[in-house]
C-alpha cells in the first residue's frame, strides 16, 4: 500500500500496490491524476465547500445518516483502499465508532419504514471478518443491504466470503472511472459477487482530464458490462474544497452526454446525476 502525507497536505496520498500497477507512464495518467495529490488542490474556489452535501446535518446518529426516505447511509468504516483525490468527504474525519452496529439495531428496531441500508465510509470492505459479521448480523433479514466501494478495482484480492451469506438482498455497487481500472482481477471478484447472487451496479464522476470524453465513457460502460457490471450513475461532480480542478463545465458535459447516449444501447447508459443538499433524491442534470 502507498501512502504519502506531504506537508502542505491534509488528506494523505493513499492507493494500493495494484492500483499503481495500472498506471500509465508520464503525467497525464488518467488513474495517477484521480489518487495522486496535485498542488491545484490548495487552490480555494468560490462555491467549493468542506462539506458540500451538508452531511453533517443529516446525521441521526453518529456514523448513521438518514438522506433520503426508506434508507440509512451508515460510515461503516473510516478507511479506504484509495484516496480518490475527488472524494466529497475528504476534509471530514470521521473516527471509528465500535458500537455503530448496536446503534444500527436500535435504530431499524424502532424505525419500520427503513427498507435498505447503505454501507459506506470510508470503504466497508476494509473492515475485518468480525466487523462486517457485526453489520450483517445488526440489519433484519428482510432488508436489502447495499454496499459502496472501491475494492474490486484497487485490492480485488480482497474478496469477504462473508458476502456469500447475503444472497440476493445484497446490492453491490463499485465506483469506477475509467476502463484502465478494470482487470482479470476485478471481473474474478464481480464473478463471486454474482455467484452469491449480488445485483452489481456501477457508479462514475465525470472528472476533468480523466473521463470527460464520451469514447472514454462508453468503453468503461462496455468493458462493465462483460465483467457482469451495469453502469448505474454517472455523477457530476460534487463541489467539495480542493476538487476544483477536476469540474467539467456543464456545457462540456451536457456535450458528452449527448453523444454518450448515441454510442451505447440505452441500457448502458448511466443515469446523469447530481446530489443537492437537501434534496429528496438525487437530481438527474440530463436525461
Amino acid at each position: 500500500m502507498a501512502q504519502r502525507l506531504q506537508s502542505n497536505l491534509s488528506f494523505s496520498e493513499k492507493f494500493s500496490a495494484h492500483y499503481a500497477s495500472k498506471f500509465k507512464v508520464g503525467k497525464n495518467c488518467p488513474l495517477r491524476k484521480q489518487v495522486e495529490f496535485s498542488v491545484k488542490e490548495n487552490i480555494k474556489c468560490k462555491g467549493f465547500k468542506i462539506d458540500p452535501l451538508g452531511e453533517s446535518g443529516a446525521e441521526i446518529e453518529s456514523g448513521i445518516l438518514q438522506k433520503y426516505k426508506g434508507r440509512l447511509l451508515v460510515l461503516a468504516s473510516n478507511e479506504c483502499a484509495v484516496h480518490c483525490r475527488f472524494c466529497f468527504r475528504r476534509n471530514t474525519k470521521h473516527k471509528k465508532i465500535d458500537d455503530l452496529p448496536q446503534k444500527l439495531a436500535e435504530i431499524l428496531r424502532k424505525d419500520k419504514s427503513i427498507k435498505e441500508v447503505i454501507l459506506s465510509g470510508g470503504d466497508p470492505l476494509m473492515l475485518k471478518h468480525s466487523e462486517l459479521q457485526a453489520f450483517f448480523s445488526a440489519i433484519p433479514k428482510h432488508l436489502n443491504i447495499r454496499i459502496h466501494s472501491r475494492v474490486p478495482i484497487a485490492m480485488p484480492a480482497k474478496f469477504p466470503p462473508i458476502l456469500q451469506s447475503i444472497g440476493s438482498r445484497l446490492i453491490f455497487v463499485v465506483h469506477v472511472n475509467h476502463p484502465n481500472e478494470l482487470s482479470k482481477e476485478s471481473k474474478r471478484f464481480f464473478e463471486r459477487l454474482a455467484q452469491c447472487k449480488a445485483t452489481i451496479f456501477n457508479q462514475s464522476v465525470l472528472l476533468k482530464g480523466v473521463n470527460d470524453n464520451a469514447q472514454t465513457l462508453a468503453e468503461l460502460s462496455e468493458k462493465l458490462f462483460s465483467q457482469g457490471v451495469l453502469p448505474y450513475y454517472l455523477h457530476s461532480l460534487d463541489r467539495v474544497q480542493g476538487a476544483a480542478h477536476f469540474e467539467v463545465p456543464l456545457s462540456k458535459a451536457k456535450a458528452i452526454f449527448k453523444e454518450l447516449k448515441e454510442l451505447l444501447p440505452g441500457y448502458l447508459v448511466p443515469k446523469f446525476v447530481r446530489e443537492v443538499r437537501g434534496e429528496k433524491s438525487k437530481v438527474w442534470v440530463f436525461s
